[in-house]
């Protein structure tokens, strides 16, 4: 089973329709630069606490910060692109690390670092940006990956309803993330595009 994560969560209508039509995880995104920014959101404690069990809620941040305790505490997974100093969090909040793949070097690199996290996240390289750019990620990289890594590989990176099938066909992820390929705008989704993005994912799980 090909599980799916909806990412860039930042209202109770939009977290509604990704859970109704089989969100595995959801997404909210601690990064103060992105259009998805839910930090400030005043009903954010009531946002995370409306995700039901058995959908994990993760976390996302450019880089984890020491301050963010009242946050772990309402989450199942932290993702986070930079690699600083050691944050301790509680014992049932897993790690995830996103990687910018666009050589083999990236490859080993992000190999070297499996023991510290408990999966990799595989988006689109940009200079500037730490993920919802929309770009694609470079899939040969990501099929790469996943062959040489023990821990699970989610293949992120200017995924869409139209190109899953096909990504899942190249690369074999164990899950798959989107975030601005199911938006009608930044920050706000596209209730259509969740419902074909996850229906075109489980086509693949079922071989249609």
């Amino acid at each position: 089973m090909i599980r799916v994560k909806i990412c860039g969560i930042t209202n109770l209508d939009d977290l509604k329709a990704a859970i109704h039509y089989g969100a595995y995880a959801v997404g909210f995104v601690f990064e103060p630069s992105s259009p998805r920014y839910v930090g400030d959101c005043a009903d954010l404690l009531d946002l995370l606490r409306s995700v039901p069990p058995l959908v994990a809620r993760v976390a996302v941040y450019a880089q984890l910060p020491r301050d963010d305790e009242h946050i772990w505490q309402e989450v199942d997974a932290v993702q986070y692109v930079q690699v600083g100093e050691t944050v301790h969090l509680p014992s049932r909040v897993q790690r995830i690390l996103s990687v910018r793949l666009r050589t083999e070097e990236d490859v080993k690199a992000a190999l070297a670092l499996q023991p510290e996290v408990d999966a990799l996240l595989v988006d689109a390289y940009h200079p500037h940006r730490m993920g919802g750019t929309g770009e694609r990620a470079d899939w040969r990289l990501a099929r790469l990956l996943r062959e040489e890594a023990q821990k699970p590989l989610i293949l992120a990176g200017g995924l869409t309803p139209e190109n899953v099938r096909e990504a899942i066909r190249q690369v074999a992820p164990y899950a798959v993330d989107v975030s601005s390929g199911v938006e009608s705008a930044p920050g706000k989704k596209d209730h259509e595009k969740i419902k074909e993005f996850i229906a075109n994912v489980q086509q693949c799980t079922s071989g249609s």
